[in-house]
């Protein structure tokens, strides 16, 4: 197992046998050594930025086998956190001796193209941007964290108490959680896309569901404080709420399904808030059954004098009347079927 510091990237796929290839400069002795290296593991990749030091281990390569045990080839574990810093940790004043994703890298590395930053701001490839004052997430004892580095994050994570407070064993806690809970070991997963605040450069933040660009929050039995439209009464706010929940949050929602149905389902109702109406469904299902009734009474009871108006010389009233409201009646009972067909 060794550390190097990476100087090239190969992104793109002209070559299948250079797929995900970095370029690593070690250390031997009193020499400088560019070694090869690519992903440990294909499922799970963390791509470096020029500049950042790697784990690199030795295995097999694809030629490998009971016969060729000496096949090898280098891998790259993941990157070194030397900065503590979650957007990179490339180390300052590298010599980059080529550009990201060049197809001409090997002919780089024999001197053809060769950039210093030691007068100018670090290269840290094509396309990578740096974000200076990108705070990090707040660990609390036992979490899993995984953080991208521009503000995505997931968190396992629990409701701990008395995060502030220092021990021999234990510093405090910067800031304690957005969330509350009545029991601490009570389970939540964090999904956030995009920072809504930051405290600076190496920083503690805490996911806020109402700042966050876009989060999902799927609770067991924490309260959230998320600021929403009112709801009809009745209705428990998150705030409040200590059951399980699924919340997703951002400034737009779209459900879209490609070729079947979405499908809304709610064990004691399904509410919608707009700016100007807050509906109880299963209610304003019922309000309009009865408003429905109230109509086709309306039109029995027209159609009852229209047929009363039939002697002359009212003859042609009650024959223009009756033409009229024939066909609200049919409709009005093709409404009733399928109020009658949507009702549980």
């Amino acid at each position: 197992m060794i550390f190097g510091t990476v100087e090239n990237i190969v992104l793109d796929d002209k070559d299948s046998e250079k797929l995900y290839k970095i370029y690593v400069a070690t250390t031997t002795g009193l020499t400088g050594n560019t070694i090869e290296a690519y992903p440990l593991d294909m499922t799970s990749k963390k791509i470096p930025v020029i500049g950042e030091q790697v784990v690199v281990v030795l295995g097999s390569n694809a030629d490998a086998n009971s016969q060729k045990r000496s096949s090898t080839r280098n891998y790259y574990i993941s990157t070194v956190g030397i900065q503590s810093n979650i957007n990179h940790n490339a180390l300052p004043k590298l010599n980059s001796k080529s550009s990201v994703g060049l197809g001409n890298i090997d002919g780089a590395f024999a001197g053809v193209s060769a950039q210093s930053s030691v007068d100018s701001p670090h290269d840290f490839g094509n396309g990578f941007v740096e974000l200076k004052n990108l705070s990090q997430l707040q660990p609390y004892l036992g979490d899993v964290i995984f953080e991208g580095r521009f503000g995505q994050s997931i968190r396992f994570g629990y409701t701990p108490r008395n995060t502030k407070r220092t021990n021999s064993l234990v510093s405090g806690a910067t800031i304690e959680p957005s969330w509350t809970s009545p029991r601490p070991e009570a389970p939540i997963t964090i999904i956030r896309n995009g920072v809504g605040f930051s405290r600076g450069y190496n920083k503690f933040i805490v996911e806020d569901i109402n700042r966050d660009d876009s989060s999902l929050y799927l609770t067991s039995q924490q309260k959230l404080q998320i600021k929403t439209r009112p709801f009809s009464i009745g209705v428990v706010p998150s705030g409040i709420y200590q059951n399980p929940q699924a919340v997703l949050n951002s400034d737009r929602v779209l459900i879209n399904s490609k070729k079947d149905s979405v499908l809304i389902s709610g064990e004691k109702g399904v509410y919608v808030s707009t700016p100007s109406w807050k509906a109880d469904m299963d209610k304003m299902f019922t309000q309009l059954a009865n408003l429905e009734a109230q109509v086709t009474a309306l039109n029995n009871a027209l159609l009852t004098l229209a047929a009363a108006l039939t002697a002359p010389p009212l003859t042609p009233i009650g024959t223009a009347l009756t033409s009229q409201l024939t066909p609200i009646t049919g409709k009005l009972l093709k409404i009733k079927t399928e109020l009658q067909l949507m009702k549980n």
